[in-house]
């Protein structure tokens, strides 16, 4: 996506929070204890992945610091709620689960912020910082490892997610893709990543996690 198309696409998302605020009145915030309620269950996970093995690994309530690993800021992006990304953004709370098999690794994460806009104005924010990673690559710093190098897909929003995908150079198509997209006062951060992923995998947990926010 270009970044005059971007432009208009990001003032026509703020049109319709505009006049959707304006015509039924901002939804009351969802509470950080709500937060848990909204993610996916490992079966749900499992539909979206087209798999059976997936399981939680892990959960958390706090950003992740992963700067270090990835010494380009504008890159930094790519790994899901990190608090280099969510930094001034004035969030609230984040909760988190790892999930994954043998071949599929999923972390999916809602994070709040006081209102409606705040989040929204996040998003904005992501839309317009991501393109400066588009279409080039980065380098993780693994410990003890050799590091790896990544090449980011193009940027695109998609019935109001923002995506891409990062594919690693030599992992014979071992690709992460990356979604972002807010409902309400509760950005939904996720990550899919797996040999040739189906492209609709990271659509379709954000997308169900975002209809299980209350905004009414």
């Amino acid at each position: 996506m270009n970044m005059r198309r971007l432009t208009v696409v990001l003032a026509l998302a703020s049109a319709c929070i505009f006049v959707a605020s304006c015509s039924r009145g901002a939804p009351p915030p969802v509470a950080a204890h709500v937060l848990d309620g909204l993610l996916l269950s490992p079966a749900e996970i499992n539909t979206a992945m087209g798999t059976t093995g997936i399981l939680v690994k892990g959960t958390d309530t706090h950003m992740s610091d992963d700067s270090a690993l990835i010494p380009d800021k504008a890159c930094q992006f790519n790994l899901s709620v990190q608090i280099s990304v969510y930094d001034d953004s004035g969030w609230i709370a984040v909760r988190r689960q790892y999930l994954s098999d043998s071949s599929h690794n999923v972390s999916q994460a809602v994070v709040s912020f006081p209102s409606a806009n705040d989040a929204a104005r996040f998003f904005t924010a992501s839309a317009q910082r991501w393109p400066a990673c588009s279409m080039r690559q980065f380098r993780y710093i693994a410990p003890g490892q050799p590091d790896n190098l990544w090449t980011v897909g193009p940027i695109a929003i998609t019935n109001g997610t923002l995506s891409t995908t990062d594919t690693l150079e030599g992992g014979n198509g071992f690709a992460c893709q990356r979604a972002l997209n807010v409902s309400n006062n509760v950005a939904i951060d996720v990550a899919v990543c797996a040999v040739n992923p189906a492209h609709a995998a990271v659509f379709n947990i954000a997308d169900q996690i975002a209809a299980k926010v209350p905004t009414t």
